[in-house]
């Protein structure tokens, strides 16, 4: 190492270096604020594991629950899923009978805009038959 006037100098083969800011902390943080973004917009989606295109309205209501909310996902080739899980629109109703109405405060459905009517009618129908009076059909406000 060679001392000379103005400051601290490193010699690195032959090439004089001087101090540099460390950016080794600085990388570290932004990674970690990566990684908490990721985690946090999959946590946000959970109820996302299916494409589904809501229909459009002019004017909604946001109806707020304390308790659970059941998710029923009907696709636009007319598949109807109960949470995650895949299930005929014909045994819905037995299954919903399987969930006592006091366990759950809603259920909503998210019906695709392609999804057919009577897919839709099917799972309300199923719902109701079940006991279940807390229903509410999922959709896209214009608005946002």
């Amino acid at each position: 190492m060679s001392r000379k006037k103005g400051g601290m100098k490193r010699r690195l083969s032959g090439e004089e270096v001087g101090e540099g800011i460390n950016l080794t902390p600085l990388m570290d943080m932004i990674f970690n604020l990566i990684f908490f973004f990721i985690l946090a917009t999959e946590v946000r989606q959970s109820h996302a594991f299916l494409e589904v295109r809501l229909p459009h309205v002019t004017q909604t209501t946001r109806m707020e629950s304390a308790g659970k909310t059941l998710i029923i996902t009907v696709t636009k080739d007319n598949r109807v899923f109960l949470e995650k899980r895949e299930i005929s629109p014909e045994s819905l109703e037995a299954e919903l009978k399987k969930i006592p109405p006091v366990q759950v405060s809603r259920i909503a459905i998210k019906g695709d805009a392609q999804a057919y009517h009577e897919t839709i009618v099917k799972v309300l129908d199923a719902c109701v038959k079940a006991g279940h009076t807390g229903v509410s059909v999922e959709v896209k406000s214009e608005k946002y």
